[in-house]
């Protein structure tokens, strides 16, 4: 580890030039600035970066103070201190920043954690700004108990936080504007555990309760329910309480010829924590994997497919139901020929809840999609030539037959593509030709539904000179669209070069032309720019 402090970083200037013809500008005629970036690297392997632009498309400044921490750790031991973010587990604390201290201690087999610190800051709204969004000061604590090893364990955790109500100087009064100071109580379990070889639990599991007002009306806990009584000994019940629960659970079976994973989720409606930024809430889901290894390892085959639902509650007008599946199948029996094929299939459905369902907004889809890559290459001791055919094949079915028409869509993508590489002299070329077609909703009124097309060619090369001081590459395209009617073409046209002028010093060049022409006249447009550039770095 260093014990001097250290400097690094860069600097460059660039200049160009922008000139459109038949649009309205979409950039300065003549671009330039300078850009850098420092970065201060303490002893302790601290780094402090800095960056900044100034030009006339614009300035910016920015340094890393606004949050700053460090976490500096030793064997089994490490601190935490200043604008953090630690994860205990996916339903407590989980990544959410605070400025604070913390301590993660894991000697041995024990495994222990403990974080304190501000989640929020206070903000208020003014005369000055009286559109802001206000939010209380939101401090907080959690703490991990816990037995085993970073991937054999069990942990229990527990997450404290709560809004100072008094950090507010006058909250907006506006419905938009209103908050409450709120308090939450977390407790969960998270596990990994080898039971036997090759079987694998896995646990994340908490239940929460979070108060939205605690100037609520308080109440008694009651109920048979141990988490109820558990949460009304250690926080005060209110009319705005509620207790959540959330639970991931999975059982796999892993070996030399595959595995087999089976999962289990369930969140219950609004269930948060002030430990994490955002959970999707009221889903269940049942999922199931597998995969195989054939063939000495020359094949493999994997596919999943599971189950969602929602409204776990009963009190949403209608319930929704989603059905995933997936099959991938790859085969690589040589180093220069292999293939790999995937389907997907993702369905959509909806049931009634509190009212029943009216059949004209009834939502029933179904998304099928199907993708064949395959490659072959040629290999020598001065050429590389590999050829890629990739095809692919999506449409949505609506099985509501009275939105089908308006929904209906298919879409078919075919890449063809060479590429070259002269291994000694660093020269390359690549060649795309790609094909597209999509098939629209049918119009009102018409009887065949619009399909609209795109393709064309890419060509692109790269070569290095002098040593490979100078590195240069050009790309051209030509893309052809055809719809309703109309026939449009898309001319895309690009230059690079770079050359190192010494060890910490170079030149750029780029130039880039663009013909637009989308087959009506009020709509053809041409743009050519290019920019050169100067970069140090130290």
């Amino acid at each position: 580890m260093s014990k001097v402090a250290k400097l690094s970083g860069g600097l460059n200037a660039y200049a160009g030039f922008y000139t459109p013809s038949g649009i309205a500008a979409r950039n300065q005629a003549t671009p330039f600035g300078l850009s850098g970036s420092l970065t201060l690297t303490l002893p302790g392997g601290i780094s402090l970066p800095f960056s900044g632009v100034l030009g006339n498309q614009g300035s910016s400044f920015r340094q890393p103070f606004n949050q700053f921490g460090v976490s500096p750790a030793y064997k089994w031991a490490t601190v935490h201190a200043g604008y953090r973010n630690v994860s205990f587990s996916p339903f407590t604390l989980a990544g959410h920043s605070f400025l604070g201290a913390g301590i993660e201690l894991n000697p041995g087999m024990l495994r222990f954690g403990a974080v304190y610190g501000r989640f929020n800051k206070a903000v208020s709204s003014t005369l000055a700004d009286p559109d802001i969004i206000p939010s209380f000061k939101r401090t907080g604590y959690a703490v991990k108990l816990g037995y085993g090893k970073a991937n054999n364990y069990i942990d229990l955790v527990m997450l404290r936080a709560n809004d100072d109500t008094s950090s507010i100087i006058k909250p907006a009064q506006s419905a938009e504007q209103s908050v409450t100071p709120a308090e939450n109580l977390v407790i969960g379990i998270t596990s990994r555990l080898l039971l036997v070889k090759h079987f694998l639990v896995e646990l994340d599991a908490a239940a929460s309760s979070y108060t939205r007002d605690i100037f609520a009306t308080e109440v008694e806990a009651e109920g048979k329910n141990p988490l109820s009584r558990v949460f009304g000994k250690m926080i005060t019940p209110r009319l705005s309480s509620q207790l959540t629960q959330a639970t991931q659970a999975a059982v796999g079976y892993q070996d030399k010829w595959g595995s087999l994973k089976v999962q289990y989720k369930r969140i219950d409606p609004n269930f948060q924590t002030m430990g994490a930024y955002y959970f999707q809430s009221d889903i269940e889901s049942y999922t199931v994997a597998t995969s195989l290894n054939l063939l000495r390892g020359k094949a493999r085959i994997s596919a999943s497919y599971g189950r969602q639902f929602d409204n776990l509650a009963n009190n949403k007008n209608a319930g929704t139901g989603r059905s995933i599946g997936s099959l991938m199948a790859s085969f690589n029996p040589d180093p220069v020929f292999g293939f790999d094929v995937a389907l997907s299939n993702y369905g959509l459905s909806q049931k009634a809840g509190l009212r029943p369902l009216i059949d004209t907004l009834r939502i029933a889809q179904n998304n099928f999609s199907a993708t064949v890559n395959s490659r072959y290459s040629i290999f020598n001791a001065d050429l590389s030539h590999i050829f890629t055919l990739t095809a692919s094949h999506q449409q949505l079915s609506d099985l509501n037959k009275t939105t089908a028409q308006q929904t209906e869509n298919d879409n078919q993508n075919v890449n063809l593509g060479y590429f070259l590489q002269q291994n000694r002299s660093g020269f390359g070329l690549n060649l795309m030709l790609s094909y597209t077609q999509s098939g629209l909703p049918l119009p009102a009124g018409s009887t065949e539904s619009p399909k609209v097309k795109f393709y064309g060619p890419t060509l692109g090369t790269n070569y290095t000179f002098f040593k490979k001081k100078l590195s240069t590459s050009a790309n051209f395209s030509y893309l052809i669209n055809q719809q309703y009617g109309q026939t449009g073409k898309v001319l895309t046209a690009s230059t690079n070069a770079g050359y190192q002028l010494a060890k910490r010093q170079s030149l750029s060049l780029m130039l880039n032309y663009l013909n637009s022409n989308t087959g009506q006249q009020s709509e053809k447009f041409n743009e050519f720019r290019g920019n050169i550039g100067y970069g140090i770095s130290f």
